[in-house]
């Protein structure tokens, strides 16, 4: 009988064993579950609403200090940026073949019209003598007559030859290259092009960047060099650049770094200042790989708003798009991203 006593006791305390386990293996599920109610209950309120598609988060004073949020006020100000564009060197032997072309025309015109002068006044003399009794004959008036109107007719060729030249060198090149070819009298950062001192630059620059002033400048690169060399205004480009960017125009620059097909960099000066306000750099945060601030308004919201940050100036980015006296968060922004985070989290598991 102890035999069977004691068996049975054992078996029953395996079941209780058993019957432990379980109960605490399919309780398990449902404390956590407990838990996680707990925790929704007791979680703390959201800062962040959304108010006609725009994220605002509201903080108290209170928590703006606790917090170390701190703001300060914009200042209006201008700026003047260079703007960077490219060029290239480009060959001017079409000019060079087109001012000795001229030159030839000019020669052959002008011993043309000597020649013509000289026959027209040999055949008023004959012809005065013909009339004079017949003194001569009258084929040797004509001869005198066809040799003038023979010199004339290479004038007149010459001429039509020297205005074709001048329309299909304009057309090409524009006004100003065109003097090269048609003009003694020219400043020296053009007479230096003839003389091979000079390169010509033709560079690209925006479309809304304002057409360059007489005698102005901008300092050029070449792409595979650090020196920087001042380029000077000639004229409008008559062709455009291979890459279709924007508006090209000609400048002349010295050629000691330069040879042709070289491509540089190009710092043009802007036409004009900008009015804005400089962003300071702590009150940037980067999301989603673009710059943003966070703008106080009132008393206790923060809105994020997109900012430029192209024209770098010293402690900031300046912004032409911002308004003066604004309010931007330069401590704390990182803080007030993190609340839209959650607000966005929440949102996002609560759909």
């Amino acid at each position: 009988m102890n035999k069977k006593l004691t068996l049975i006791i054992i078996i029953e305390t395996l079941l209780i064993i058993a019957l432990f386990w379980v109960l605490i293996f399919y309780g398990k599920d449902e404390y956590e579950a407990y838990q996680a109610e707990l925790n929704e209950e007791i979680e703390s309120p959201s800062h962040v609403a959304d108010k006609q598609g725009i994220s605002v988060v509201t903080l108290s004073p209170e928590i703006q200090k606790n917090s170390g949020i701190s703001t300060t006020k914009l200042s209006a100000t201008s700026f003047s940026s260079a703007q960077k564009s490219v060029g290239n060197v480009v060959a001017i032997d079409s000019l060079i073949e087109a001012k000795s072309k001229y030159l030839n025309l000019f020669a052959e015109t002008s011993i043309a019209r000597a020649a013509n002068s000289q026959n027209l006044q040999q055949y008023q003399r004959l012809k005065s003598l013909n009339e004079d009794d017949k003194n001569v004959s009258d084929h040797a008036v004509q001869v005198a007559l066809a040799n003038a109107n023979a010199d004339q007719a290479k004038v007149t060729a010459a001429q039509l030859q020297l205005k074709n030249l001048q329309i299909t060198t304009k057309l090409q090149w524009g006004e100003a290259l065109a003097k090269l070819v048609f003009s003694d009298k020219l400043p020296p950062h053009l007479q230096n092009l003839l003389n091979r001192k000079n390169v010509l630059v033709q560079v690209s620059l925006p479309l809304n960047f304002a057409s360059p002033r007489v005698a102005s400048s901008v300092y050029i690169t070449p792409l595979s060099e650090t020196n920087v060399i001042k380029a000077i205004y000639v004229s409008p480009a008559a062709q455009a650049d291979a890459s279709n960017y924007g508006k090209t125009f000609y400048y002349s620059a010295p050629a000691e770094s330069l040879r042709i097909g070289m491509r540089v960099s190009v710092d043009a000066p802007a036409s004009g200042a900008n009015n804005g306000a400089v962003v300071p750099s702590n009150a940037v945060v980067w999301y989603a790989g673009k710059p943003w601030a966070y703008f106080k308004q009132g008393k206790d919201q923060f809105v994020r708003k997109p900012i430029v940050a192209d024209s770098e100036v010293n402690g900031g980015w300046f912004n032409q798009n911002i308004s003066a006296d604004s309010e931007v968060v330069v401590s704390g922004a990182q803080l007030l991203l993190s609340e839209e985070f959650k607000y966005q989290i929440k949102n996002e598991n609560e759909d």
